[in-house]
């Protein structure tokens, strides 16, 4: 009988757990089929730099919660709609998601994974309010990245701070259309907020 007949499933997870070392994980996937049934139903972060093979890498890691769409080169809504589906996420990076991005996807986001609470739009240029607006459905929100989404005013500000007032993390870096007014009304709504990015807005009052 090969030792591998006898390992439970539970502790194949604990063994898998303590692998750190990416191309230890790696290895430890090649070994057996039920060693990468395991790590695949264990692994909670994943990034994909091609946009095509999101819809197979959610199936095939179930557990993610955890997204990083930075290094994709094309995001658009209809990726928005396959991420909905990934009710459990709760963290997302979709900086840099210049091509096809609207508050269309992102309000299919907000209204499908409720447990997300970290979320990363930066380098959006043209991410506006109507975006922002969608972005403050997401109620358990805690961390948010808009650096450079320069279409973004106090109006899209102003609907985040009351839609997402469990925000601790906001970062604001080069969203010019902000001003003083939006920034006072997130220090009103915002109560948990510890910290804030407000590099190179024309804010005066601080």
């Amino acid at each position: 009988m090969s030792i591998l007949a006898v390992l439970t499933e539970d502790l194949l997870v604990r063994v898998n757990s303590r692998i750190e070392d990416g191309a230890d994980r790696r290895s430890w996937r090649l070994v057996c089929k039920e060693f990468l049934r395991v790590d695949s139903l264990t692994r909670k972060s994943l990034r994909v730099l091609r946009s095509e093979f999101i819809f197979s890498l959610l199936r095939q890691f179930p557990n993610v919660d955890a997204l990083d769409l930075s290094a994709c080169p094309r995001v658009d809504d209809g990726m928005l709609t396959l991420l909905s589906l990934s009710w459990n996420l709760r963290s997302l990076n979709l900086s840099r998601a210049t091509n096809g991005m609207s508050f269309k996807g992102l309000a299919l986001i907000a209204s499908a994974c409720s447990q997300l609470e970290k979320l990363d739009v930066s380098y959006n240029c043209r991410l506006g309010d109507r975006e922002a607006a969608a972005i403050s459905g997401i109620e358990g929100l805690k961390e948010l990245r808009l650096d450079k989404c320069l279409e973004v005013t106090d109006v899209g500000l102003v609907k985040i701070a009351v839609g997402c007032q469990k925000l601790e993390k906001l970062s604001l870096k080069w969203c010019m259309e902000i001003s003083d007014l939006g920034v006072n009304l997130l220090s009103v709504k915002c109560w948990s907020l510890k910290f804030l990015d407000i590099s190179y807005l024309k804010v005066w009052k601080q």
